[in-house]
């Protein structure tokens, strides 16, 4: 299937006052009251009611904002003719954006993908960490992970209604950190993983995608069934 995707990449005007949630809950507001958003719409385009519509995450330097399906065609006429987006403090400047509107493929190809995680992977909660603290061992570490992603990876296609032709398949290779989120000390993770399930740059997999956690990127295509991620430079 094909999936209408658009891009901006933004740097805010008044960086001091800046907070990227304020800037996310502002576009999600002007989203829900956006023509392109109302079930009648879809006659252009698909609707997307579970997976979010736009998602904004920090990539290095850049701020970027992806939307997906409605929120393609939101973002694409917020931005025609506009040098900056929103206003106040969360007034942001286009740096770059997609010329047009892009349909990314998603979906079973009958090709293996490779992977890598470039925001960190939102992946255990509270029930699955106590059991993956509970495991001995890195093989036994490992396969529970590959379960954890097998399963977000057809929450994903569920969540963009895309109905599997064949079970998604993936080998992972990530290891884990701990990092502070919402007051809270959360295990994620980094690294690569292949998958038969192809994915647009910079989707996210896992728990808050909308906040970029999960934010991944392919590295390559390959014709053969299997690659272990370990030998993708």
């Amino acid at each position: 299937m094909n999936l209408p995707t658009f891009t901006l990449f933004l740097d805010p005007v008044h960086p001091p006052e800046f907070t990227l949630p304020e800037f996310r809950a502002s576009l999600a507001r002007d989203l829900a009251e956006h023509p392109a958003s109302a079930p009648g719409a879809a006659h252009d385009g698909q609707i997307l009611y579970r997976y979010p519509a736009i998602l904004c995450k920090q990539l290095k330097n850049n701020l970027a904002v992806i939307g997906i399906c409605q929120g393609a065609r939101f973002l694409r006429q917020l931005a025609d003719n506009n040098a900056e987006i929103l206003s106040e403090n969360n007034s942001c400047r286009i740096v770059s954006r997609d010329p047009e509107i892009h349909n990314e493929e998603f979906g079973i190809t009958g090709r293996m993908y490779a992977y890598e995680i470039l925001i960190p992977y939102l992946a255990l909660n509270q029930q699955n960490a106590k059991k993956f603290y509970g495991l001995k061992g890195k093989p036994a570490r490992d396969a529970f992970m590959q379960k954890i992603l097998t399963g977000h990876l057809n929450t994903l296609a569920k969540s963009l209604d895309y109905s599997l032709s064949e079970p998604i398949t993936c080998t992972a290779r990530v290891r884990f950190i701990q990092e502070r989120i919402d007051r809270e000390n959360r295990i994620v993770f980094l690294g690569k993983f292949t998958t038969n399930l192809c994915i647009p740059d910079y989707l996210g997999i896992g728990q808050s995608v909308s906040s970029g956690y999960g934010t991944i990127r392919k590295i390559c295509a390959m014709e053969e069934p299997h690659q272990d991620p370990a030998t993708i430079p």
